[in-house]
């Protein structure tokens, strides 16, 4: 039982630590991406998308599957089932 305790404990610590650094990350996209009279306006899940979309070198069916696969994280399964179609029935 402790072995799962200390485990959760990790798990939760590992979570936190990807969203601080997500969020130091976005903040520097928006520094770089965009102009400083605009930075303010941006949201962050823009700047997430266009930091997702040139880590996936503009790859449109990687671009496919991370959207799938952070839809079926968030339960929204019958979404991500119908973006994993849409992935399969376009070709770039």
């Amino acid at each position: 039982m402790e072995d799962i305790t200390q485990r959760m404990r990790e798990e939760e610590r590992n979570h936190k630590h990807i969203k601080a650094t997500l969020g130091d990350l976005i903040e520097l996209g928006r520094k770089t991406f965009y102009l400083p009279e605009y930075q303010a306006n941006i949201p962050q899940e823009e700047i997430l998308g266009v930091i997702v979309a040139k880590f996936l070198e503009w790859t449109p069916d990687k671009i496919l599957k991370t959207f799938s696969s952070a839809l079926e994280d968030a339960n929204c399964h019958e979404f991500s089932a119908q973006i994993d179609d849409l992935a399969k029935s376009k070709t770039p």
